[in-house]
Order: structure tokens, then C-alpha cells, then sequence
């Protein structure tokens, strides 16, 4: 839990890119209720730190001494400790939440989930992440918003694999390998982006194009 974020924070660190230029007071992002968060931030960027050290000593050639002076300096240059507290926010809070993703998020692993909030953080960055999640709707959404809610997902998960799982799950009569025969992943993307952008006709519209809808049931 929580590695792929702290890469993500010991990378930007390193680079000296902690930073963000969105305003500062945006709302505390969720896809459904906003949660009581666990995470623990001092505790997170001690291990932040460490991290900072080792990766120093790899690529400086270091002692373990010289190492954490230039990581302080570093840390203290190159973070934002209000940007982090936000990645740690988003994070904690997707976290305890992706089972109601409407992207199929109940069929997620956990490492498939926290590869889908790092992924968007680092393509969309912290303040446009926590807006899509904020206005994440079923309905309503402009297609650059869908497709960001979307492609992280897409990325880091078999979209079909999970709708077959789902399709199974849910008891549908047709033998989903044969409802889903010759599509890609890009095509059930697609459906969830036109569910985000005409709600759940617009979806079922999408999938209907799709599915091999001769399947016979019990097949």
C-alpha cells in the first residue's frame, strides 16, 4: 500500500518538482462520501526520506552521512508539504472509496486501484485530479473529463477481463465470451466514457453497438 505514491513523491523530490500551480482551496475530492483518512503524513514522508537517502547514495555514489545532508536539502528545496498532504489525501481517500468507482472498481485489485489514482495524479497532476473526482458524474461530463476518469483505469487494469467478470457476477444468461467475442479493451473504455458523458442510456447504447447480441442464452 502506498508504494507507487511515494515513488511518486521521492521522484518529484529528486527532481525538485514538488510543486503545483492549481489553487490551493480546492474541496477534498471523493467518488462517493469524503472518509475519515488513516494515513499518517509525518509518518509517510520519514519513509519518504529514507527513500530519498538510498536513491541518493545509488545514484551519487554517496556515503550514507553525505547522503542525508544532500536528502534534507533536497527535501527541503524541492517539497511542497501542502502538494504532498493533498497527494496523501487523494490517495487515502480513493483508496477507501474505488469499490464504488463506476469504472468496475468493485472488481479491483488493490494494487490495480492505487495504479489508477498515482497514474492520474502524475498524467493530470494533483489540483485537475482532485476536480475530476469532485465532479466525477454519471451524465453530463465533457469528453476530455471522461477520458481521464477513464484511460487511468484502462491503463492499469484488463477493462475486459473485468467486464467479463462482471457480466458473470451479475448472473447474464449469454456466455460472456461469446457477448464480448472479438472486442478490445478500447471498446469497453469507450463505453465507460459515454457513461460519464450521457449517463447510463448513453452506455447501454455504446455496449449494445458492441456486444454480439445473438448470443443465445445459456449458450
Amino acid at each position: 500500500m502506498r508504494t507507487r505514491l511515494v515513488l511518486l513523491v521521492v521522484a518529484c523530490i529528486v527532481a525538485g518538482a514538488c510543486s503545483d500551480d492549481v489553487e490551493p482551496e480546492l474541496a477534498a475530492p471523493t467518488t462517493t462520501a469524503v472518509p475519515t483518512s488513516t494515513y499518517d503524513v509525518d509518518e509517510a514522508m520519514d519513509g519518504v526520506r529514507e527513500d530519498v537517502v538510498r536513491l541518493v547514495m545509488e545514484r551519487d555514489g554517496l556515503d550514507r552521512e553525505a547522503a542525508e545532508v544532500r536528502a534534507d536539502e533536497l527535501m527541503e528545496r524541492g517539497v511542497d508539504t501542502e502538494v504532498v498532504d493533498q497527494q496523501f489525501s487523494l490517495f487515502a481517500n480513493w483508496m477507501d472509496n474505488h469499490q464504488s468507482h463506476p469504472v468496475l472498481g468493485r472488481h479491483w485489485t488493490e494494487d490495480e486501484a492505487e495504479c489508477a489514482v498515482v497514474t492520474m495524479i502524475q498524467v493530470e497532476g494533483i489540483g485537475r485530479t482532485g476536480a475530476l473526482m469532485n465532479g466525477a458524474s454519471v451524465g453530463g461530463m465533457a469528453v476530455e473529463d471522461a477520458l481521464s476518469l477513464v484511460q487511468p483505469v484502462g491503463y492499469c487494469t484488463d477493462l475486459l477481463a473485468l467486464m467479463k467478470a462482471d457480466m458473470v457476477g451479475l448472473g447474464v444468461p449469454q456466455d460472456p465470451d461469446c457477448l464480448l467475442a472479438g472486442l478490445v479493451e478500447e471498446d469497453v473504455a469507450k463505453w465507460f466514457v459515454a457513461l460519464f458523458m450521457y449517463g447510463r442510456e448513453g452506455f447501454n447504447t455504446a455496449m449494445g453497438e458492441d456486444l454480439d447480441l445473438t448470443c443465445p442464452a445459456g449458450s
